[in-house]
């Protein structure tokens, strides 16, 4: 029993990854059963089998912590600001770690091209899922009530999701190039003053409450 439990997560783990080498080769249309079977060496069956078809292995991939990191409680805890100001580093990372990780990894590039892009039954499923793990994340680092900080992200990420996809054009935008690390350095200079001043504003508001560290609470974080 204990073998075909492992033999299930080796062979699930070489379907993820042929899933993963087909979207960053092909992009998110290029996907099929026929061509992710043929490349982890397994019957299209076992795919049907373990996932579902290619909607539910496309949604377990985006899901699994590929694309957003899986956080748990006690990293949560860890991630909680300590003092007031420090709700802007912890959003300038989520958001900035992210689009680095897009900017650098094919597959999630291909990905997330699709969710703004591309018009197909595929495209919908990637976006639909794409779009509940990043509302899960956004929501779990948020730290503050009384603010909507989901229209905030919504913005932030629309923005950088924007420039992200032009950057892998070659463009320019207001004359920054974003084809260069210079450039992308100017970007994330700016979400960090954008954020900066998102927080002094959250402070000093009477509407909005942060949930801090309380005293005698030790972070490892900062």
């Amino acid at each position: 029993m204990e073998k075909l439990k492992r033999n299930r997560v080796q062979t699930s783990q070489r379907i993820i990854n042929a899933l993963e080498e087909v979207i960053a080769e092909k992009g998110i249309h290029g996907i099929g059963i026929n061509r992710i079977s043929e490349k982890a060496g397994v019957s299209k069956v076992l795919i049907y089998r373990y996932f579902g078809g290619l909607d539910g292995l496309l949604i377990h991939y985006i899901k699994m912590g590929r694309l957003f990191p899986l956080v748990s409680p006690v990293t949560l805890e860890q991630l909680r600001p300590v003092h007031e100001n420090d709700l802007s580093k912890v959003w300038f990372k989520q958001l900035v770690h992210t689009y680095r990780f897009f900017r650098q990894v094919p597959a999630a590039f291909q990905i997330l091209k699709a969710t703004v892009t591309e018009d197909s039954a595929v495209a919908d499923e990637a976006s639909k899922a794409f779009d509940e793990e990043l509302t899960r994340l956004v929501e779990q680092l948020a730290y503050v009530k009384g603010a909507d900080f989901q229209a905030v992200s919504a913005i932030m990420t629309g923005a950088m999701s924007y420039l992200t996809l032009l950057a892998k054009n070659n463009r320019t935008v207001v004359g920054i190039n974003l084809s260069t690390e210079e450039g992308w350095q100017r970007i994330e200079d700016a979400v960090r003053i954008i954020y900066t001043g998102l927080n002094h504003m959250a402070v000093q508001s009477e509407n909005v409450s942060l949930e801090v560290h309380q005293p005698g609470v030790s972070s490892t974080y900062w």
